[in-house]
Formats: structure tokens, sequence, C-alpha cells
């Protein structure tokens, strides 16, 4: 799936990787070391690139695409390094490390919203702000009540695709039913992706992938677009799906 994204969006992804190390100037030294554990994290790898696929649908302008993909894609960075700090019981040592990971992750979530005025998407606010209290909810559930491994997903990283989906209907000018679609289409679609991971789930992931499409054809009659990324992302999820099928029965 990332490759796909890749081939369409191969210019965008190289300019948003200048812009994001830039935004997070002066502190990319002491903030790379915490990027290079995410290398191979689902959520960091494709959540930028389904922003700028739900961007691009929906015919916003190409720089506030790329500046939505960086808030999300900072957000994303400050939650992860919170979600680094454990509790006692898990032996962290309250030592200056703990300390700095603990500043640094607020400093990264309150540059997110100067980003977002920066970006002159200051309307988006409440949005941002339904979806991190919907993740700091669900962080606060895994680490101290036994959630499934779905409820784990579905708290704490598909908030972040539903309301990627939802700002790219809002700023397209979108009612509110319409938006309200876009957010259930980018919830499923991103549950789809994140749990391929789980050999067990992918019963719930053919669920998701089918909940997408019925979503998407309502939306496609909107938008009037065809072949598009999104399209293209959600057959490569069936063809990964049914290869892992095949290779389960042989």
């Amino acid at each position: 799936m990332k490759y796909i994204f890749a081939r369409d969006f191969r210019t965008e992804i190289l300019e948003l990787d200048v812009v994001f190390k830039n935004s997070l100037l002066p502190w990319w030294e002491d903030i790379s070391g915490y990027i290079r554990r995410f290398e191979n994290d689902t959520t960091w790898n494709m959540l930028p690139l389904v922003v700028l696929g739900v961007y691009k649908f929906n015919g916003l302008d190409r720089q506030i695409s790329i500046a939505m993909a960086n808030i999300f894609k900072t957000l994303y960075l400050a939650n992860s390094i919170h979600a680094l700090v454990k509790d006692d019981k898990e032996g962290q040592e309250y030592n200056r490390e703990l300390q700095f990971s603990i500043l640094i992750g607020d400093y990264i979530s309150g540059r997110m919203l100067k980003l977002l005025v920066e970006a002159h998407a200051d309307s988006l606010v409440g949005i941002f702000a339904d979806m991190m209290a919907e993740i700091s909810e669900g962080m606060v559930l895994q680490h101290k009540y036994s959630i499934t491994n779905i409820e784990t997903v579905e708290k704490t990283r598909g908030p972040l695709y539903a309301r990627a989906f939802e700002t790219a209907a809002y700023l397209a000018g979108f009612e509110k039913g319409n938006q309200v679609k876009y957010r259930q289409m980018g919830l499923a679609l991103g549950m789809s992706m994140e749990l391929l991971a789980y050999d067990s789930l992918h019963k719930e992931v053919h669920n998701y992938i089918h909940e997408t499409e019925q979503i998407f054809k309502v939306i496609k009659q909107q938008n009037n677009t065809s072949n598009s990324t999104l399209e293209k992302v959600m057959t490569k999820l069936h063809g990964l799906l049914c290869n892992i099928d095949e290779s389960a029965v042989v």
C-alpha cells in the first residue's frame, strides 16, 4: 500500500519530509532518535499518505494537503513519544530522559496546534480537540484496562484516520452529513490497514474493507472521481488479504 501512495505522491512525500523536519527545528537532532523507533510503524508510514490521498480526492490545494499531512504526522509523533513513558511497575526510571520525553512530547503537541494556525486551518481546532481527547481516552484505557487489540487500535489510532477524512470533507465545504460519512470511511479504511498486522483478525479486516467500499460508493457518486488513489488502496487491500488467505490454506 505504501508503494501505491509513493508512486502517486512522490514529489509531495519529498516536500513533506522537508516541511516536517523544518517544523521541528531546532530540536531535530534530539527528536530524530525517537523517529528511528517508528520506521516500521504502520501508522507512521501510512497516515501522512492517507491524508494526501483523501485531500487530493476532494480536490484540495496541494499546499494545504502537505501542510495537513505534516500536522497529522506531528500529532502522531507527539502521542507516540508520550506512549513511551511507562510507570514504576513497568520499570520506568524517573530520570532526565523521562523528563525530556514528557517535555518534548508536550512541545510537539503545542507545535502541532501552531501549525494549524500557520496553515490557516484554525477552523479545524474543534475537530482536533475532539480527536486528541479520543486518543487520550484510548491510551488511558489501553494502559489501565484489558482491552482487545481491535479496541486498542480503534481508540488510539483509528481517530487519526477518521479525523483526517473528516477534515478533508470540512475543508472541501461538504455539509455535516457528508463529513460524518467521510469520518466513518476514514475509520474503516484505517482499521483495515492497521489490523493487517494481526494474523488472527483477517476476518475483521474483510469487514472493515467492505464497510469502506460501501461508504465509498456513496461518496464517489458525489465526488465524480474515478481511478483515485483511494480506490487503488482498497484493491490492494483485497489483494493482500487474498494472498494471505491462500498462504494460510497451503
